[in-house]
């Protein structure tokens, strides 16, 4: 070794031994392939799969902190099960980081995998195989060999008929020994997979940005109540109180109503068939009208009302009141809650409020589930323009009224002339809650599933077929060697190559075809 070639091979003089211990930029890609491979690969994905859904099992089975039974749960848990399940995130799953991570890396190992096949695609798809063998042709899962005195160019003449007819798109190649006859059909359904997984990255990522820029949050309307704001739920774990978020828009409350089995029976559960709040969207100029009930929720800009519950009961809906005049014939109206009539000869009529427990001294305390003394408040514009409020009861508390025999002293009763009694009543709630969740991601969710949907339906009804016809001579005859593949539902090529085979032996074959083991 020559004096020129150690100065070559030997370390340089003066370097730190960091500097000649350093990688070489070759090492370094092959450590940065071998990682990506391997997050790349099957098992990895089936793992985080896995784990992804576990955290699902978990959050379904672990209250999480905002929701309702949550405080019940956590008071149960001594000291170290709070701090071991807070450590792990278990309280908020979809928060979580290892959740968070575990969705960040099944994203990219189906980016990854993608572009692993995408050679491979390009290949079939760009560059098939038209060329063959009468070797290759045995060697496919479907084989089977024909014989012929034909010509050669009798015989493709025949064979590009027949595969134009089964669909395969003819093309023919000739070597200097045989000639090939490449058909294919459905080359698109290689890219099957990548509209799989694209269509799986769109819900991963519609679901993470629900979950990092979503909310929930509760409102309380009553008729003509105006809501421009969500009350958000405090979280004792996290020791965040509640707290109000407000809302790009306005809520209004029309009416509330309640659709029972009994309409005299009590306003309880067992007797409420539903639940409905007629609400009217304002934003700016837009004006959506709207009624939520259980089981029918409402969706605007990405905000979804459910019919959550309702608050205490007493009071009524619609009223329908007798108006008697004293020398003329009794009429009856129908009135909703702040909705105002024309009566003739009396003014305009403004059903106000309602109380289903009217007290002597004038409260509105009202029993929970119970109508003991019903009454409503009117507003009442005569037609000389003077302005009354008074309080309309049922017949029975009317008439003790009139005899002098009760003791409640409400504001005026009575108008001159006239008597109006209380003969029905709608019953409802005076609030009713309604739960809001703003889900900025549920329209791209909601495509992503349809677009996994058709994506799973391309893949179990659709494959790639190739088939090639390899003509091959022996003597004064030709052999056809025909070898056929699928990407997948090999059956129905078989039958479909069955189907070939009988067309091609009625027209260029001789006898019966060879059948082959793998036919």
């Amino acid at each position: 070794m020559n004096e020129r070639t150690k100065e070559t091979i030997e370390p340089e003089e003066g370097l730190p031994p960091e500097a000649q211990a350093t990688e070489s930029p070759g090492s370094i890609l092959r450590t940065v392939d071998r990682i990506l491979r391997w997050l790349s690969s099957l098992q990895v994905g089936i793992a985080l799969m896995l784990i992804l859904i576990a955290a699902a099992i978990v959050g379904t089975l672990i209250p999480q902190h905002t929701m309702e039974d949550f405080e019940r749960f956590y008071a149960q848990l001594t000291p170290a099960e709070r701090a071991l399940y807070g450590h792990l995130g278990v309280f908020d799953v979809y928060h979580s980081w290892w959740f968070t991570t575990a969705v960040m890396l099944f994203a990219l190992n189906l980016v990854l995998c993608s572009i692993d096949r995408l050679p491979a695609t390009l290949q079939y798809v760009r560059h098939p195989k038209v060329s063959a063998t009468p070797e290759f042709a045995r060697s496919q899962p479907f084989y089977v060999v024909l014989r012929t005195t034909r010509s050669a160019a009798e015989v493709l003449e025949h064979l590009h008929r027949l595969f134009a007819q089964y669909g395969w798109r003819p093309r023919s190649t000739v070597t200097s020994s045989v000639t090939t006859v490449f058909g294919e059909r459905g080359a698109w359904s290689r890219w099957n997979f990548f509209l799989v997984h694209t269509s799986i990255l769109v819900i991963l990522g519609a679901a993470f940005v629900s979950a990092r820029w979503g909310y929930e949050g509760t409102m309380v309307l009553s008729p003509g109540a105006h809501a421009t704001a969500l009350t958000l739920p405090g979280s004792r774990w996290r020791g965040l109180p509640e707290r109000s978020l407000p809302l790009p828009f306005t809520v209004r409350c029309e009416a509330l109503r309640a659709a029972l089995k009994n309409p005299r029976g009590p306003l309880i559960p067992q007797n409420v068939i539903n639940w409905y709040t007629d609400i009217v969207i304002e934003d700016g100029a837009i004006r959506r009208r709207a009624s939520v009930a259980v089981n029918r929720p409402f969706d605007y800009r990405g905000y979804r009302f459910f019919q959550s519950g309702t608050g205490r009961s007493g009071d009524a809906s619609r009223i329908t009141l007798a108006i008697r005049a004293e020398d003329g014939p009794e009429r009856l109206i129908s009135l909703a809650k702040n909705q105002t009539a024309s009566v003739p000869g009396l003014g305009q009529i403004r059903f106000v409020r309602f109380t289903g427990d009217f007290r002597a001294t004038g409260s509105l305390a009202s029993r929970p589930d119970r109508y003991e003394n019903p009454a409503a408040e009117l507003e009442l514009v005569t037609v000389s323009g003077e302005k009354h409020t008074l309080w309309v009861f049922d017949e029975r508390v009317t008439e003790r009224l009139r005899a002098g025999a009760s003791r409640m002293t409400p504001p005026e009763s009575y108008i001159p002339g006239y008597r109006l009694v209380l003969k029905d009543f709608d019953k409802v709630s005076f609030e009713h809650i309604l739960q809001v969740r703003y889900d900025p991601g549920v329209t791209t969710l909601y495509v992503g599933f349809a677009l996994l949907t058709l994506s799973l339906l391309l893949v179990f009804f659709s494959s790639h077929e190739r088939v090639w016809a390899v003509l091959e001579p022996e003597g004064s005859r030709l052999l056809v060697h025909v070898g056929a593949h699928a990407s997948r539902n090999e059956d129905r090529l078989r039958g479909r190559l069955q189907a070939f085979v009988r067309d091609a032996q009625g027209t260029i074959a001789e006898g019966a075809p060879d059948p082959s083991p793998t036919q």
